[in-house]
């Protein structure tokens, strides 16, 4: 190989090289970005805590609540992971994860009479966006409102309209509250990690095997 070729190849690598690094933060953060959904409001029949990351979606809940755009709330019941149900056990944690979200929003002021309660536990979010909708068509409510963690909101739409038919409309809300991949989350361990679930969740989604993945 000739000494100018060889220049070449190495002017081109670190041309490759540079314009990596040039764009790497802007792709990473168009990469977060792309998780979150954010609906219009309109007025709905309720809001729904998505499971999770309380107390900052019950907090955003909660806000939205006492804007009036919901008249309830419908509060999901997770499966208990063994050590929170170990801990309820021993008494040092009093309760498990849907007695923590209801307490969180009574804390925040929305009233008992306000919660509906759901009583069949579910452990992946499809299952539980499944008794929602389920409950909603039995109730005969037209619009709900789903809230969620934002690098959780294009899961949450994603799996709502998958299943079509019944005429229900899902209005996803973003909470403001808590910790979430914003610029920079890929030098954080726990958020990278995240972001990784994420599109590993919406993979899952799209090929039908969530269940094989929990």
């Amino acid at each position: 190989m000739n000494r100018r070729r060889l220049l070449g190849i190495v002017a081109g690598v670190l041309l490759v090289a540079v314009t990596a690094w040039m764009i790497h933060e802007p792709v990473l953060r168009a990469v977060a970005r792309a998780l979150v959904v954010e609906d219009a409001l309109a007025d709905a029949d309720a809001l729904v805590v998505v499971a999770g990351d309380a107390p900052f979606r019950e907090q955003a809940v909660a806000d939205l609540f006492k804007q009036g755009w919901a008249p309830r709330v419908i509060v999901s019941r997770p499966v208990t992971p063994p050590s929170v149900a170990a801990l309820v056990e021993m008494g040092v944690r009093p309760l498990d994860l849907q007695g923590e979200s209801y307490t969180a929003l009574l804390r925040f002021g929305v009233p008992a009479s306000a919660l509906v309660t759901m009583e069949q536990t579910v452990r992946i979010t499809e299952d539980e966006i499944a008794l929602v909708r389920q409950e909603a068509r039995s109730r005969g409510w037209r619009r709900l409102i789903l809230v969620s963690s934002p690098d959780h909101t294009r899961r949450v739409k994603t799996i709502w309209y998958r299943t079509r038919g019944d005429g229900i409309q899902a209005i996803v809300r973003a909470s403001p509250y808590g910790r979430y991949p914003k610029d920079g989350w890929w030098r954080d361990r726990r958020m990278a990690e995240r972001v990784l679930h994420e599109y590993l969740g919406l993979t899952a989604v799209y090929l039908g095997i969530s269940r094989w993945v929990q």
